[in-house]
Parts: C-alpha cells; sequence; structure tokens
C-alpha cells in the first residue's frame, strides 16, 4: 500500500522513511507498530548481533535521515521545493533525480508524479513547470513503462527534494 503523503505531516513523513514511527519511544507506539518492530529486528540481525542488511541500504536510510534532518527548522513551508537552486551540483542531482524516476516508471508516471509532488506541496508550480521542460530531454531506452513509481520511489523523491532544497539554502 502506497504511503499517501497528504494525509501525514513532515515529522511523520520523516519516520516512514527509516521506517520507524515518530511517536516517543515503543511504550507509546499501538500495539501493530510494536509487533512490526520486533518482526523487523528478528529479520536484520542474526544469531551473532550483526546485522543482515547490506550497508547500502544502511548508508542510503542514513543519508535519508540526514537530508529530512535538513528540512527540520522553523522556516520550512510547504512547497519544500518553491524554486529550483541555480547551481550546477543542483542540475546534475535534478538529472540524477529524474533519470532515477524514468528508469523506475517511464516518462508518463514520471511526469504524473511531479504533479502529484505539486499537489500534496512538495513542488512549486514554477519547479514543477521546470522539471517538466527538463523531463522532457530525458529519454532511456531501458526505461521500465511497465511499471508504476511506489511508496519506495516516493521516498527517494522526497529525499533528492529534501537535498535540492539544502542546495537552495546554501
Amino acid at each position: 500500500m502506497a504511503i499517501d503523503p497528504r494525509n501525514y505531516d513532515l515529522d511523520e513523513l520523516r519516520a516512514a522513511s527509516v521506517g520507524q514511527p515518530s511517536l516517543g519511544g515503543r511504550d507509546d507506539w499501538p500495539e501493530a507498530w510494536v509487533d512490526a518492530a520486533a518482526d523487523d529486528d528478528e529479520e536484520t540481525t542474526d544469531d551473532d548481533g550483526d546485522t543482515d542488511r547490506p550497508a547500502a541500504a544502511v548508508a542510503f536510510e542514513t543519508a535519508i535521515t540526514r537530508d529530512l534532518a535538513a528540512l527540520d527548522g522553523a522556516d520550512v513551508e510547504r512547497p519544500y521545493l518553491p524554486a529550483l537552486p541555480a547551481s550546477l551540483s543542483a542540475e546534475a542531482l535534478i538529472f540524477e533525480w529524474l533519470e532515477f524516476l524514468v528508469l523506475q516508471g517511464g516518462h508518463e508516471s514520471a511526469a504524473d508524479a511531479l504533479e502529484f509532488y505539486e499537489r500534496v506541496g512538495w513542488l512549486g508550480s514554477d519547479t514543477t513547470g521546470m522539471l517538466d521542460r527538463y523531463l522532457a530531454g530525458i529519454g532511456d531506452p531501458q526505461a521500465d513503462a511497465a511499471n508504476g513509481l511506489g511508496a519506495d520511489d516516493h521516498r527517494v523523491s522526497l529525499h533528492y527534494i529534501a537535498r535540492l532544497a539544502s542546495c537552495s539554502q546554501r
């Protein structure tokens, strides 16, 4: 089941991005969350206490947490990215993100995702227009147009948006 960002506040989305609820300690969690967390603990550790998760997955989740924390502040307002930052590193990041969306779901799904991100307040209308123009220039024969974008893909997009927003704050 996909997460609809319109139904959550920023703290809940951050918590979803790292797989942990945003409530206090486990004593405050609903019973279903405690059971799910216990299942996760069993799946990710072996008898020696080592984690079974690949280092890349842990590093990616750490990066998401760090970048979403950069959005944490009193001046954070929707849209999170009202305008695209004007730097070469930001432009490279934009193309990396759009290429990811196209490879995961094809052009149509990527364009639909950008419109969705505007509706939920992640992107400003000017930003969406610019990204649509960039998207028109990306073509990849390996794009998987048969797949739609899932919750994990949207989580990755929020990560890119946070990184771009942090570029604009510099």
